[in-house]
């Protein structure tokens, strides 16, 4: 019979996974590279998944920065169909309720399909190294970059003008002129994500910590309640600062309830309905603000949110159907090497990148019969972890099992921002 791992073995596996993401940050204090929003929990809802009794709660923290870590209209950018691929250009954006609005920056049109890669401020601050990264992404078919505009470590990746992230000290010039990257990016050919770390927040978490979850300690991994509408409005305006900027989307990350159960917040006295209400009205108000600025908006979510049981909630607070009829996109972290064993019926899903992601994508797409193919906009995973080394072979045996369920966007994710170079997306 296949075993499952035990939750104590299991956190053990995904701490280490982790560390050697850069998820959990680096002890000197440094910033890190990046790290991965997902830590596997709930139930898959067919034999050889998970341990029915993992809770979220005995996991490992994702940590900060997405390193493993980590979306779009219901036609992306207006266009309908995965045929042609369309280059940014002008478009006449739509509010949430269909009608036509008056949008206060010039709109461009979401490529179709969308082939993204992540960047973190630090990298995308860094002259030298993103300009020709994104000389090779052109190449090799990347049309979109995702920017960090505020990261797990809660700093804002530029000199930001909200009066709350300079009072609290998020502010850190990783990027020394937004508008400048942006319009380079721009000159370039590309499409422009700008990523929002929304619950997790250290800065803000010491500054109104009567807008927190009690039992953090302040630190890179401190989460925010979703339920407070404070905490919304200052995303959000975080947000409307980058769309002046430029950026052509917003995708919100960290989402989410801590998987670390805290009575009154997310703990056995709450209900899933409470905790997706709470994470789906933060999305609803985003969307109502957001998208009368002529943007796209997305969100990222835990990869098994495709694959658990019907209101399986993980106790994080994400319904991947109820986000999907709510904003733009949905990109659910689908990195084979997140999956604990024997997921999906597979011994090892990191050493099986094709078949982990068919199976968790074909789930999405049972999941959201009826809304539009396009919605789906997969993180995939471009780094090594685990023992298995990930080269060309396995990035594009994730792209083929999006492609052969008819899914043609995705995003790459390497917290190191290198990303595998010998390789060709068009």
């Amino acid at each position: 019979m296949r075993r499952l791992l035990t939750p104590a073995l299991l956190s053990s596996v995904l701490i280490a996974s982790l560390v050697l993401t850069g998820c959990g940050g680096r002890a000197d204090g440094s910033p890190p590279p990046g790290t991965s929003d997902q830590t596997p929990a709930g139930n898959i809802t067919e034999p050889g998944g998970q341990d029915p009794a993992q809770e979220p709660g005995g996991s490992a923290d994702p940590g900060q920065e997405p390193g493993g870590s980590t979306g779009e209209n219901p036609e992306p950018g207006g266009s309908g169909g995965l045929g042609g691929e369309q280059e940014p250009g002008d478009v006449e954006p739509t509010d949430p309720a269909g009608e036509p609005s008056q949008p206060q920056k010039p709109v461009r049109t979401m490529p179709n399909p969308v082939r993204g890669l992540h960047l973190s401020g630090w990298y995308a601050g860094s002259p030298d190294l993103v300009w020709p990264l994104l000389d090779w992404a052109w190449e090799a078919g990347i049309n979109t970059i995702v920017l960090d505009l505020k990261a797990e470590d809660g700093y804002l990746s530029w000199e930001s003008n909200v009066p709350l992230a300079q009072e609290i000290g998020a502010n850190l010039a990783k990027i020394r002129d937004l508008p400048a990257f942006i319009a380079e990016a721009h000159e370039r050919g590309f499409w422009v994500a700008g990523r929002i770390v929304v619950m997790n927040d250290q800065w803000l978490y010491k500054a109104r910590p009567e807008w927190a979850v009690p039992g953090f300690d302040g630190g890179a991994y401190s989460f925010m309640d979703p339920a407070n509408e404070n905490v919304w409005t200052y995303n959000i305006d975080i947000a409307k600062e980058a769309i002046a900027a430029g950026v052509d989307e917003i995708q919100f990350d960290y989402i989410r309830y801590s998987e670390h159960l805290r009575d009154g917040y997310n703990g056995k006295d709450t209900t899933a309905e409470y905790r997706t209400g709470n994470i789906n009205a933060f999305l609803r108000r985003a969307m109502e603000e957001l998208k009368p600025l002529g943007v796209v908006v997305g969100a990222d979510l835990f990869g098994l949110t495709t694959s658990v049981a019907e209101g399986d909630d993980m106790e994080i607070g994400q319904d991947y159907r109820a986000v999907m009829e709510i904003v733009d996109y949905v990109a659910p972290m689908v990195y084979p090497s997140h999956y604990a064993p024997w997921t999906y019926g597979l011994e090892n899903p990191n050493a099986a990148p094709y078949e982990t992601v068919y199976n968790s994508m074909s789930r999405a797409l049972a999941r959201t019969e009826g809304l539009p193919i396009e919605k789906h906009r997969p993180w995939i995973q471009d780094f090594s972890l685990g023992g298995i080394t990930y080269g060309p072979a396995e990035v594009m045996a994730q792209v083929q099992a999006l492609r052969d369920l008819g899914i043609e966007s995705f995003m790459l994710w390497d917290p190191s921002n290198k990303y595998t170079r010998e390789i060709s997306f068009r």
